[in-house]
Formats: structure tokens, sequence, C-alpha cells
């Protein structure tokens, strides 16, 4: 509910004053209610289905708490949200010492715009200042591969991190700090892709696999993202020819889903990606960062392969996650 403000005008009465007082009151009680991507880039195959494709339910994707479509107002309004609008898809990755990071898909000639960028945000949420320093022309001595022993060697803006260290050889999103709130951002804390994964009598694998009406392979908690959510990756027991993986966000008791169906074509070990082996696993995934928007979570996520690593980001709008059209992927195959 919105609070409109008006104009007091003096009174000589005392009675005519305390009647306006008692009116400001009450319109300062005010009320709340509540109302309610495709990884692409170094060798990705799989990708996620459309909304109307993920559930055969009327929901764009299945929910069992149909009620409420967006975010309590009250909680809204107490916190900083970025607008997806404003993003663009910039990003980097680390050197070596974590004291440079390299923005390798832009065109020499854009320093303008990239003197512009001043936040690089990565690595489960971190935040560094950055600089531009200049525009680095590589050498012949590239391997092709993006990673941090190689960007000597690579063409592309150079950034100068400052007030603390990037993660070496990790890739961060790059912001300008007037469009990007850093307040909001969440805390992200990564589960252990080598603890246990959720057990077969578990409350919440029983809930997801009676929603998707299919038997789960496999079910891991990849990150708890603030203070009420969380991020698993489910993969689904196969079905014929049919396998699924969904990542599924947990929040205030509510699920949401983002499936990632595929087809078992010619060779059974590249499923998703090249030489899957037919898993989704939780040390391919980890979390960029989480952040609140007027209409739910966006999360930014990298997915690990073996020929490289994609980034890509998942808006929860009302019920159901949406791919922004914002993605980057670097090739990282071994030598």
């Amino acid at each position: 509910m919105s609070i409109q403000k008006g104009t007091t005008r003096r009174r000589s009465s005392a009675a005519v004053i305390l009647i306006l007082a008692a009116a400001a009151v009450f319109s300062l009680s005010g009320c709340t209610r509540s109302g309610n991507s495709n990884p692409s880039g170094a060798e990705a195959l799989a990708q996620p289905s459309s909304a109307a494709e993920q559930s055969p339910s009327p929901a764009p994707l299945q929910s069992d708490s149909p009620g409420s479509t967006a975010e309590p107002q009250a909680t809204a309004a107490r916190q900083a949200v970025l607008d997806p609008a404003k993003l663009a898809p910039v990003f980097g990755f680390a050197d070596e010492t974590g004291d440079y990071i390299l923005i390798t898909r832009e065109n020499e000639g854009e320093d303008a715009r990239m003197q512009s960028l001043d936040t690089a945000i990565g690595n489960g949420g971190q935040v560094l200042n950055v600089k531009l320093e200049k525009w680095q022309t590589g050498s012949g001595d590239s391997n092709g591969r993006e990673l941090a022993n190689n960007i000597p060697h690579l063409s592309g803006y150079l950034f100068k991190v400052g007030g603390g260290k990037a993660e070496p050889d990790a890739t961060y999103y790059l912001a300008d700090s007037a469009s990007f709130p850093k307040a909001a951002l969440l805390e992200v804390h990564p589960a252990d892709p080598a603890g246990p994964q959720l057990a077969a009598s578990d409350p919440l694998r029983e809930r997801i696999a009676g929603l998707k009406k299919r038997e789960i392979h496999t079910a891991w908690k990849l990150a708890a993202l603030g203070g009420d959510s969380q991020l698993y990756l489910v993969q689904f027991a196969r079905e014929g020819q049919s396998m699924l993986f969904s990542l599924i966000l947990e929040q205030s008791g509510k699920l949401t889903f983002m499936d990632y169906p595929a087809e078992i074509q010619n060779n059974e070990y590249s499923v998703w990606r090249v030489d899957d082996g037919g898993e989704a696993t939780p040390e391919m995934f980890s979390v960029l960062f989480a952040a609140h928007t007027a209409d739910g979570l966006l999360l930014g996520l990298n997915w690990w392969g073996a020929e490289g690593v994609n980034t890509f980001f998942l808006s929860r709008q009302g019920e159901v996650f949406k791919g922004l059209d914002i993605e980057y992927g670097r090739y990282t195959s071994p030598l």
C-alpha cells in the first residue's frame, strides 16, 4: 500500500489540529498484502525447457504452494532490489594472482563503456572494486584456452582489482555500481560437494519426487542463499531415452523448478554436456551470486563441463524461473 502525503495547513482551533493528527497517524499505519536461460558458450548441449514444457499441469512450473505469486511487499520494501533490465552480458575471469580480471568478449574501441564498469561480482557473491587499466593486445603464444595462466597472451580489456583479491581463474560479472546495488546481494553459503546427498527418506526428496511424478536418481544441496532459501540439484531416474535434472529453489517452503530435459541419442556418455557421463553432479555447479529483484530472486550460476564453463542467469518471477538472455562461455579444455 502506498502512503499518500498531504500538506498540513495551520489551524487556529485546537480541535481541528487533534483531528488532523489522528488522521495522519491512521494513514501512516498502512497495510501489507502478499501478492503472490539458457546456458551456452563453451560446449553446452542441453537447453532448459520452456515454462510450458516443464510441467504438464496448468501452472507454468510445478509448485505445491499455488497461492501467492510474488514476494511479500513488506519484505521487498525493506531491501534493495536489482533491476534485471539494467544487466548487460559483460563477464571476465581472474588471473593467477587475483589482481587482474580480463574481459575477452569485447572489441577494442569500447573504452568509454568499459571505464564505467567499477564493480566485479562472483565467487559466491564476492564484490570487488575494479578499474579499467588498458586494452591488452595479446600475443601469438596463446594456447587458445581462457584460463588464468593464459591471460598474458589473450586480447581483451584488463581491469585492476582494488581492495581485495579475486579468486584465481574464477568468472566474474562486471557492472556499473550505479545500476547494480550491492545491498541487493544475498549471502551465499556453498554446500560441500563431497557431502552426502539427501537421504531417500528425506521429506523434501519425497516431496520433489511426488511433484515431478518421477523417481529420483540423486539429490544434492548446492547452497544456502540468504536466510530462508536453499538451492538443490536433483537428477531424476532415466525413463527409456529420457533424461532429466532440475535446479530447484526452496524459499519459505515453496519450490520453484528449472528443468533440463534431454534425450539420449547415439552417445550415452554425452547427454547434457560433452563427456558428462549422463550425470549431473554438484561439482559441476557453483553460484556466481544471488540477488533480490522486485519479482523474486535472480541467480547467477556456473556450469562446468569437460571442455569449459558456462555462466547463465535465472530469474524467479512469481512461480516460474526464466532464463535471461545473459550468458557467457569459457573454453578451458585440458591441453
